[in-house]
């Protein structure tokens, strides 16, 4: 099942983020990231409603909880930064190698998959950062962003890693919550210090807020629940596939071409989601 929730996770994450995309040239990334977290927290919070599903929570996991989203947060935020500032060509597969921070401090903290699994990994995470490569990376590429897309690793990593800490006591419902309300509120800050606070979203983009932010709260429980019926390492090397799957549709809707060289990360995704499932 871990596997299957881990491609569910790279699946949700993909979809939601071809579809905001859209929304963030029309809007901007800062309203539309609060308008997709305002509509995940709702989401979220309906399912709490049905299956509150809180084990034994102590003040302190609480915080840790809190403690982890901000450090989500920073990513994102930074993701966006290199993006804005970068060659998307460099910081994109730079920022999807966050799957390698979490399955170092996963193996450092005891994880033992079997070596068929782990070159599977590798394999998906290297397969990632081909298809991921734009055809034009050649062309004018840049520097700028790529600290940032380093931060990205670094934040998104350590999240992921770090939501095994919080997962027994808070389950996999919750934690999702708490991040979804640090993002909103850390959104909703950033516009306000802009000066620019929430605007009225136009009725033709509600559609599209709405099923992205649902594949995106999807995406999040099915991690959770992913990482805890099997090893985080391999859940995560999964889960990395959603940049993968963003450019695909890329090419599937908005006819952008792949390299040859992109297809070939695709083989080798295959190849790599065949060996972690064995």
């Amino acid at each position: 099942m871990g596997i299957l929730f881990g491609l569910t996770a790279a699946l949700g994450w993909g979809l939601a983020d071809f579809m905001v995309t859209s929304v963030a040239r029309r809007i901007g990334v800062t309203q539309a990231m609060f308008y997709l977290q305002l509509v995940g927290l709702l989401t979220i919070g309906a399912v709490l409603l049905r299956w509150p599903d809180l084990p034994a929570p102590t003040p302190t996991m609480w915080v840790v909880t809190i403690g982890i989203s901000l450090i989500n947060l920073a990513g994102t935020l930074l993701l966006y930064r290199s993006f804005a500032i970068g060659t998307l060509a460099i910081v994109s597969p730079i920022a999807s190698g966050f799957a390698v921070v979490t399955a170092l401090l996963a193996l450092l903290g005891g994880e033992r998959p079997a070596p068929i699994a782990i070159v599977g990994a590798l394999l998906l995470i290297g397969g990632v950062a081909v298809v991921s490569r734009s055809h034009h990376a050649g062309a004018g590429a840049r520097l700028a962003g790529v600290p940032e897309a380093i931060g990205v690793v670094i934040c998104f990593g350590f999240y992921f890693w770090s939501l095994d800490l919080v997962r027994p006591a808070l389950g996999a419902f919750w934690p999702v919550a708490v991040t979804r309300a640090v993002e909103m509120v850390g959104a909703l800050l950033l516009l306000l210090r802009r000066g620019a606070p929430p605007a009225r979203l136009p009725r033709s983009l509600w559609p599209t807020i709405l099923v992205a932010a649902l594949l995106d709260t999807l995406a999040f429980v099915a991690f959770n629940l992913g990482a805890g019926t099997t090893y985080t390492s391999i859940v995560t090397a999964l889960a990395s596939l959603f940049s993968a799957v963003t450019v695909l549709m890329a090419w599937a809707i908005l006819r952008e071409r792949l390299s040859r060289a992109q297809w070939a990360g695709v083989a080798v995704i295959l190849c790599g989601v065949l060996l972690v499932s064995l």
